[in-house]
This record gives C-alpha cells, sequence and structure tokens, in this order.
C-alpha cells in the first residue's frame, strides 16, 4: 500500500490482553517466511495458489481472497519489495488497528479486515480483469484505516514521511482520493488500487453500521419525523389547536383550501382525533 505511515496522539484504551492486531502481525510475518521459503522451492505456487486472481476465482479458488491478503511483494520477484510491502502494511495496521480493536471490539476488527480485503480482492479483479495476481494485506489495512478516520475523525494524526499534522478524517479523504486518481491515470500498476478502494468503502461502511459517523440523510428525516411524532402524541387538545391547526386555518382562509399540502391535510385530521380525544374526557368527567 503506498500510503504513508501515521502515528495517531491517542493513549491505549487497553492493556492486558491479547491483541488481534498483533496476531495478524504474527501471522503475516510467519506467512512472509513461509512465501519466501515456498517461492525458492517452488516459485510458481505462491502465485497460482494463494494470490488473487480472475483466472483463479474463476476455476474456483475462492480460497485465494483471503489467502492474498498474507502474501506480500511481488511473487517470484526480490524478496526485499517484499519486506518494505510487509513493513508498510503492518506499521499502518499496528497504528490504527490497535485503536479501533480499543473501541470497536477484537471481533468488529478481525471483521473489518477480512471483509475488506474480501471486497478488495473481488474489485480488483472485476476492475482490471487483465491484471497479474495480487497480493498483499492493503485491502484489509484500508478498511481498518477508514473505520479508523471515521470513528475518530477530529483525532490528529502525524504523518511520519511528512512532518505535517491533519486530522484524522481528512487523511481518509486522502487516501481515498490518491487512490481513485492514481486508478484512473493507472500510476503505478502493479500496484493494487481497486483493492484499496474496496477496502477503504468496507471499512467506512462497517463503522457507520456500528453507529461512528454522521448519520445518512435519511436516517436523519426518520428521527426528525420520530421526534415530531412524539412531540405531537404528548400535546394536549388546546397546544394542538393553538399551534398545529390555527395556522393552518390562517393559510386557508389566504389562499384556499387547495393551497394545503399533504403533510397540513394529515394535521387537520389529526386535530380531529385530538378533539374528539377532548370531548370523550369531557363526557366521562
Amino acid at each position: 500500500m503506498g500510503s504513508p505511515r501515521i502515528q495517531p496522539f491517542i493513549p491505549r484504551w487497553t492493556t492486558g490482553r491479547r491483541s488481534v492486531v498483533t496476531l495478524l502481525i504474527v501471522a503475516n510475518v510467519l506467512a512472509f517466511l513461509g512465501q519466501s521459503f515456498a517461492q525458492m522451492s517452488a516459485p510458481g505456487l505462491v502465485t497460482e495458489w494463494l494470490c488473487v486472481s480472475l483466472h483463479g476465482l474463476k476455476e474456483g479458488y475462492v480460497w485465494q481472497l483471503v489467502t492474498y491478503l498474507f502474501i506480500h511483494g511481488i511473487p517470484g520477484g526480490p524478496i526485499w519489495i517484499g519486506m518494505v510491502h510487509l513493513f508498510i502494511n503492518m506499521m499502518m495496521l499496528y497504528f490504527v488497528g490497535r485503536e479501533v480493536e480499543a473501541i470497536a471490539g477484537p471481533r468488529h476488527l478481525l471483521g473489518m479486515y477480512f471483509l475488506g480485503g474480501i471486497a478488495g480482492g473481488i474489485g480488483q479483479v472485476l476492475v482490471f480483469p487483465g491484471a497479474l495476481p495480487i497480493a498483499g494485506a492493503s485491502a484489509g489495512v484500508c478498511a481498518v484505516l477508514l473505520a479508523f478516520t471515521t470513528i475518530l475523525p477530529e483525532f490528529e494524526v502525524s504523518l511520519l514521511v511528512i512532518p505535517v499534522r491533519l486530522r484524522a478524517k481528512y487523511f481518509g479523504w486522502a487516501v481515498v482520493g490518491g487512490s481513485v486518481t492514481m486508478a484512473v491515470i493507472q500510476w503505478a500498476p502493479g500496484v493494487a488500487h481497486a483493492a484499496d478502494l474496496g477496502g477503504c468503502l468496507v471499512g467506512w461502511m462497517y463503522a457507520r453500521q456500528l453507529g461512528f459517523g454522521n448519520p445518512w440523510w435519511f436516517q436523519r428525516r426518520i428521527m426528525e419525523r420520530r421526534q415530531r411524532e412524539q412531540r405531537l402524541q404528548r400535546m394536549s387538545p388546546d397546544q394542538y389547536m393553538t399551534e398545529e391547526i390555527d395556522p393552518i386555518l390562517d393559510k386557508i382562509a389566504r389562499d384556499g383550501i387547495r393551497s394545503l399540502s399533504r403533510e397540513e391535510r394529515k394535521i387537520l385530521e389529526r386535530g380531529r382525533e385530538k378533539i374528539s380525544q377532548k370531548e370523550t374526557h369531557v363526557s366521562v368527567r
């Protein structure tokens, strides 16, 4: 993944328990050692069976959507490229993953990581079907990164590559914008930009489903209507007539009954119910 490492200015939320972020990092390092050995003994094994490709998925190698997350570098290429690739991804996962795990929990962090990786792998082979097999944890890491920027959008982060500080949400936008730009201009074709974007999308949506981030416009609309409905139900008949019915009657006197909106007609209908409730209450007394 081409994104720089970040170091959030956030205290540790939890201590004294085993972290799934640490387990993921250890699993990636062990997988890289196994990958390096396999490439020396059977060079085509990693590319054919463990990296994700359209050809492999057509052949039914669906496990590639998970195994490719633990393969780094260019299959068959110099080992130092794989080491750099692994280092960047694991550093990013460490810095943002520990915060996401502490807030969302280990189960959700694993969900973000693997769902982001699977979505990223599918997205890459669909957008660039003719590309070479892809490898790397970038899509899963991007999912965790966008979840981090959605959960803690106002926290300040420091880019270790560039001596600047900015809010997490702006860093997330920069990652998404950079990936889109590089995918469009096809810069560094060896980098799976579509996979990164797929991971970003999953991480953002996952965090929002957990209740983080601003509500969707339709959620705000539903919430507002629910609050208004509760307020109307609490109104007494006299209060309802004063605050809701009288302005509508003034509008009818001014513009005619045809000028009423559907919502205003519903208010009048509710007014009849309120009046009947009042009459029933009086007669019972």
